[in-house]
């Protein structure tokens, strides 16, 4: 005898050329920050900055941005999120091209800062709104490719006009200006957004448990990103420590970041087909196992290479973190603030970073950072079956799924 259990229906939106756009690229301009570390470092120091001044207002920018996308989170959950990122995308195109043009050392990191500030209203946006389109590991993944194609091409060429403050700071106001002009096609919240009538075989989807789920990964993903981050902004103390000169420094980061495309390009591909728990606890292991390992390489080419692997890792758990985070709430109510948490560990990355190489030097400083992400695996790889499990409550309590379908028992 065969039993019924709802269909299936899916309440967010399609991903579209135009929503798809504008999530992408404003994510891109949430995280160019971040993803510039080394070069903002490198002209804070053409500033006149040394490199601990340079490290502690690289984490006040990055740290102005995690504010206020932890501040702007409820907003972008609701009808203002296209009004929110318009605003605090102008905001950064008006203070980043500031920065780039005026040759004042003040002016110039005021701008960062403010800069920074104003992308924040970029991190909430973009990740609600990736919450609010279908299949999140697909969404987060593709969002991931843009981000690394435009990363790569952009650690690519500043290095081949020079790293200037009009270089890199000119890179920020560029990108934020994109966003800016494709804010108005962010997609809004699904109607029937949240999971309320949740089945007993979903039990780990149960209410609480994804309220528990959620606040975890705000604390999991920051600490995860901290150490990553904290390898990638020390790239260049990382360098000089082995002889690996600024040209090779770039080069090397260009294909880091190129080298996170193939990683994504499976979980666009593959989808929700290869789950989030598993292979998150394999991306984990072997990324703490890199990191690790970069304490200990004294050839300027296996430092370039251990860079490019620990980056190609990190970019592939982003994206599943990312999605995660989307999969526990349609409404972008987790993965809203999720980037916002996670700027909060980067943005002391830079001072960590700095401090534990020069207290207790670069071996030490990779073992550190490759145990967090040995620490992390367990409670990531359950919020990645909480974060499945509620989405699939969501689609059985989706008005319209009373159509039944055979199952087999």
């Amino acid at each position: 005898m065969n039993t019924t259990t709802p269909r299936a229906i899916d309440p967010r939106h399609p991903l579209s050329l135009r929503n798809g756009s504008a999530t992408f690229v404003i994510a891109l301009a949430s995280l160019m920050m971040a993803n510039l570390a080394p070069f903002i470092m490198t002209a804070l120091a053409h500033l006149g900055f040394d490199v601990i001044m340079s490290g502690n207002i690289l984490t006040w920018g990055l740290l102005a941005s995690a504010v206020v996308g932890l501040g702007t989170s409820r907003l972008a959950a609701g009808a203002a999120r296209r009004t929110l990122a318009c605003a605090g995308l102008a905001v950064a195109v008006v203070a980043f091209g500031a920065a780039a043009l005026i040759p004042n050392p003040t002016l110039a990191v005021t701008g960062l800062i403010i800069g920074g500030a104003g992308v924040g209203a970029a991190i909430s946006t973009s990740g609600a709104a990736i919450a609010a389109l279908r299949n999140p590991n697909r969404v987060s993944a593709t969002s991931g490719l843009v981000n690394r194609v435009l990363i790569t091409l952009v650690l690519a060429v500043i290095p081949l006009i020079g790293i200037t403050q009009g270089s890199v700071f000119g890179a920020l106001t560029l990108i934020s200006l994109a966003g800016l002009t494709l804010a108005r096609w962010l997609p809004d919240s699904p109607e029937h957004a949240e999971p309320v009538d949740v089945t007993t075989s979903l039990a780990i989807a149960e209410p609480r448990r994804i309220t528990v789920a959620g606040f975890a990964i705000l604390l999991v993903f920051p600490l995860w990103g901290t150490s990553e981050d904290a390898i990638w902004t020390m790239a260049p103390v990382l360098g000089d420590a082995v002889g690996l000169d600024e040209q090779g420094l770039g080069f090397a980061l260009s294909l880091a970041a190129a080298g996170g495309i193939l990683g994504m390009l499976l979980v666009s591909i593959c989808g929700a087909r290869i789950g989030r728990a598993a292979p998150l606890a394999i991306a984990l292991t072997t990324g703490g196992a890199l990191k690790i390992w970069i304490g200990f390489a004294e050839d300027p080419t296996l430092l370039a290479a251990l860079i490019i692997g620990v980056n190609t890792i990190y970019a592939f758990a982003f994206s599943l973190f990312i999605a995660t985070a989307a999969g526990l709430d349609a409404r972008g109510r987790w993965s809203g603030p999720l980037l916002g948490a996670y700027l909060v560990g980067s943005s002391f990355a830079p001072l960590i970073g700095g401090a534990l190489i020069e207290q207790f030097g670069v071996p030490t400083f990779s073992l550190i950072m490759g145990v967090i992400s040995f620490l992390v695996i367990v409670p990531t790889v359950i919020i990645a079956r909480v974060s499945v499990g509620a989405e699939r409550a969501l689609a059985r309590s989706t008005p319209g799924a009373s159509s039944a379908q055979p199952v087999t028992p």
